[in-house]
């Protein structure tokens, strides 16, 4: 009897536990995806301003832009931003000493930053703004956030 009752709870256990999301973080917010959390992570291993520029370049190639480099592309044009003294309201904490260190040469990066909004991460060759427009709601959305981006910029 003490078998099955421990099977019957095990059983019981095993449906009621969560299960785990297979699907990473996906936000119109630009550092709540996987892709600027990557990046952000990779970025404090490397805060430099080559790295920032490095990332801004590749949304103006003019080449396909997939999700996860669009992603990054935001994450790099916010640090920009926040050099400008006008980071968004979810900037990361740990990026603030960074921005202070690097502010003089990342605002240099402000036209590269707004090139590589306008014409990758909203341009015709972007994964994400494809993504997106799948759900006219949440492409509206997406484009306020990155034009509230690029106000700041």
């Amino acid at each position: 009897m003490s078998t099955r009752r421990e099977s019957l709870l095990f059983l019981a256990a095993t449906v009621a536990a969560p299960k785990p999301s297979l699907a990473g973080a996906w936000s119109h917010e630009s550092f709540a995806n996987d892709g600027a959390l990557d990046w952000v992570a990779e970025f404090l291993n490397t805060p430099t301003p080559d790295f920032l520029r490095g990332t801004l370049a590749k949304g103006t190639k003019g080449e396909y832009l997939d999700n996860f480099t669009g992603e990054c592309v935001i994450a790099a044009a916010e640090v920009v931003a926040a050099s400008l003294g006008r980071p968004s309201h979810q900037f990361p904490k740990e990026l603030a000493s960074v921005v202070s260190k690097w502010a003089t040469q990342f605002k240099l990066l402000a036209p590269l930053a707004r090139s590589a909004l306008n014409g990758g991460v909203l341009g015709a060759k972007s994964e994400l703004r494809e993504n997106w427009s799948l759900h006219a709601e949440d492409l509206a959305r997406w484009k306020t956030s990155v034009n509230e981006l690029l106000k700041r910029l």
